[in-house]
C-alpha cells in the first residue's frame, strides 16, 4: 500500500503559503509526505521551483516538490490522482481580482471534482503555529453528514484533539431519511435534551466510532452559517468540517461561501452526494 500523500498547492503568492503550517500539520497526524504542486506554463528549471514559490530551504522539510503545466484546477485533480492524495490543502483564493474571502476558480474545480477532502484556509486563518486541538463539525441531523464527518473525526483522533458537534434549529427541516433534528425547546434544555443529545450520539456514534475522543454536542438558533462562525469564533476551533453537496449555485449550499469568507480558521470540506 503506498504511503499517504497531502497534496498542497501553491502559485507564488504569499497567500497560498498560508496553506502550509496547516498541511505540515495533517502530514504529521497521517504519517504522510507532503508534495508541494506548483502549476505553471513553462516549466521551473530544476532547483528553482522553490525559490519562486517563495519557500525556504526549512519550508520543504522533506517535502517534494512536482511541477505540472495546464489550467490549474485540471493539473491539481489530476496530480492527486496520480499519488492517491489523502488531502488536499490550499489557499481559498490567492488572486487579488478576487473579492477577499471569496473562493477562486481554482479552489472550486478541486472541491468539485476531488476524490479527497479539501482544506481551505483563508488568509490569516492558519498562523504558523497553527495545532489541531478543536474541532468543530456542524451536523444537519442526517445520516449523510455523519458518514461525512469520518475523516475529520479520524484527524481528531490523531490530533488528541476535542470535537464540537453543532446543531442548528433553522427554519428548514431536514428531509432524509433517519435524520434527526435539533429538539424542539434549543433555549429550555430540561425539557428534551438529556434524552435528545443521548440518542444523537448513539446514532453518529454507529456510524463514527467515537471512544477515545472527547465530544460535545451543541445546539444554536439561527442561520447555519452565521451560527458556526459565531460559534468557532467563542470556541477558537482550529478547524471547521463541512459536509458539502455540491450545489454551488443553490441557496442551502450558501453556507460553504459563508464559511470560507467569514470563518476564523480553516475549512476542510467533504462532498456527499452526486457531482
Amino acid at each position: 500500500m503506498a504511503n499517504p500523500v497531502v497534496l498542497i498547492p501553491l502559485d507564488g503568492s504569499k497567500d497560498a503559503l498560508a496553506a502550509l503550517p496547516v498541511a505540515r500539520v495533517f502530514a504529521a497526524l497521517e504519517k504522510a509526505a507532503i508534495r508541494v504542486l506548483h502549476v505553471t506554463e513553462a516549466r521551473e528549471p530544476p532547483g528553482k521551483t522553490g525559490e519562486s514559490l517563495g519557500l525556504e530551504a526549512a519550508d520543504l522539510g522533506g517535502a517534494t516538490i512536482e511541477v505540472r503545466a495546464g489550467p490549474a484546477g485540471e493539473a491539481i485533480l489530476a496530480a492527486a490522482a496520480d499519488c492517491g492524495a489523502t488531502l488536499i490543502v490550499m489557499c481559498a483564493d490567492s488572486s487579488a481580482a478576487e473579492p477577499a474571502g471569496a473562493i477562486g476558480d481554482t479552489a472550486l474545480a478541486a472541491l468539485r471534482r476531488a476524490h479527497c477532502p479539501v482544506v481551505l484556509v483563508g488568509a490569516g486563518s492558519a498562523p504558523g503555529d497553527w495545532a489541531l486541538r478543536r474541532v468543530l463539525a456542524p451536523h444537519d441531523g442526517s445520516p449523510t453528514v455523519s458518514e461525512a464527518l469520518k475523516p475529520a473525526i479520524h484527524l481528531a483522533r490523531a490530533a488528541g484533539a476535542e470535537l464540537l458537534v453543532l446543531q442548528v434549529a433553522g427554519d428548514e427541516p431536514v428531509l432524509e431519511t433517519g435524520s434527526m433534528p435539533p429538539p424542539m425547546y434549543v433555549d429550555q434544555v430540561q425539557h428534551s435534551w438529556p434524552a435528545w443529545s443521548g440518542e444523537f450520539l448513539h446514532r453518529l456514534a454507529s456510524v463514527c466510532p467515537l471512544e477515545d475522543l472527547q465530544v460535545r454536542l451543541l445546539v444554536a438558533h439561527g442561520g447555519p452559517a452565521d451560527e458556526t462562525v459565531r460559534v468557532a469564533t467563542e470556541e477558537a476551533a482550529d478547524l471547521i468540517v463541512m459536509a458539502w453537496r455540491g450545489h454551488w449555485e443553490s441557496v442551502r449550499d450558501s453556507m460553504l461561501k459563508i464559511l470560507v469568507r467569514d470563518a476564523p480558521c480553516p475549512v476542510l470540506v467533504t462532498r456527499v452526494g452526486a457531482a
